[in-house]
This record gives C-alpha cells, sequence and structure tokens, in this order.
C-alpha cells in the first residue's frame, strides 16, 4: 500500500517512541534507517512529536484509520475493527489533533537523525 499510487499514507509517532528501545542500540539504528526510507517515499508524510511539545492527549493505545471507514484499535492483548460511523470520527478527530503538534519533512528527518546519531553514540558503549 506504501506504494499505490494515488494512495496517501500518514504515520503520526511521539519521539518517545523513537527513544524507547527494546533491544540493542544497532537494532534501533536499523528501525530508524526504515522510518527514514519510508519517510522519503513521496507517498508517505511521516510525523513526530517533538519532545519539546505537548501531545495534545494522552496516546494511550495504536490505531490505524482506514480510508475513513474503519479504525482498527490496537492493544496489549490484540485487535478489533470498527466501522461505527461515531467511533471512526472520533479517531479521525484524535489523529488529527496528533498530526497539528507533529512536524513533518525536513523537521522529522532532522529528528530522526538526531535520534540516529545519539544511538551510534549508544552503541560504544552499550553491551549486549
Amino acid at each position: 500500500m506504501l506504494y499505490e499510487p494515488g494512495r496517501e499514507s500518514v504515520f503520526v509517532l511521539t519521539e518517545a517512541v523513537l527513544r524507547t528501545w527494546p533491544s540493542t542500540p544497532a537494532l534501533m539504528l536499523a528501525q530508524l534507517d526504515r522510518l527514514l526510507a519510508v519517510e522519503s517515499l513521496s507517498t508517505v508524510r511521516l510525523g513526530v512529536i517533538p519532545w519539546r511539545r505537548p501531545v495534545p492527549l494522552l496516546p494511550r493505545h495504536g490505531f490505524t484509520l482506514c480510508d475513513e471507514q474503519a479504525v482498527v484499535i490496537e492493544a496489549f492483548t490484540g485487535e478489533r475493527v470498527s466501522v461505527d460511523s461515531a467511533e471512526v470520527a472520533a479517531y479521525e478527530e484524535t489523529f488529527d489533533r496528533f498530526q497539528e503538534a507533529a512536524v513533518f519533512g525536513d523537521e522529522a528527518r532532522e529528528l530522526l537523525l538526531r535520534v540516529m546519531k545519539e544511538f551510534r553514540e549508544l552503541g560504544d558503549t552499550v553491551t549486549p
């Protein structure tokens, strides 16, 4: 779907997500590199909410909006799909608020590169 002409995919992450590392600095560098590659696609907009900006609300779980028709709501125990128009509209409003707080384009790339630099430095000091 990321490469499909005429389709736009928009992703918004918090900087905290970029800095939470469940494994080694090397793995995080690989993940961040992949985000940079995806961000460069003309069909993708990648936004990051920097630490210096308040989040509009506490992100309690992830979710994916699907063409204004459905929302996939993710939790630790699984996920559920809702096609309820009121629930989809509520998640669209929430996503809009996160988008407004995020930086995109050059600012997002600079932030990703800065975090990558910090993980490279950590890689020199952390042993698995």
